[in-house]
């Protein structure tokens, strides 16, 4: 991501963190916490950057619950 995007970055890792862990595997952001986040931290955040931050989160949730299975596959061998 270029210099100019590195806060989404941290806005993406603040989010992320205050996630709590599902049962089957992460659970993805919500519109509602993005609200409550940015009320919580007064960040004003464009469409653009919240379908940006979006999009982060599933790739993250994608590749954690592929991790996951291969962890389940290599346990099971």
């Amino acid at each position: 991501m270029p210099d100019n995007g590195a806060f989404l970055w941290d806005w993406f890792w603040e989010l992320r963190q205050a996630q709590p862990p599902g049962f089957s595997g992460p659970v993805p952001i919500s519109n509602l916490e993005i609200a409550a986040w940015c009320q919580l931290t007064g960040n004003i955040v464009r469409r653009e950057e919240v379908s940006l931050v979006r999009a982060m989160d599933a790739r993250f949730c994608v590749e954690i619950e592929a991790e996951t299975e291969a962890i389940r596959a290599r346990e099971a061998n």
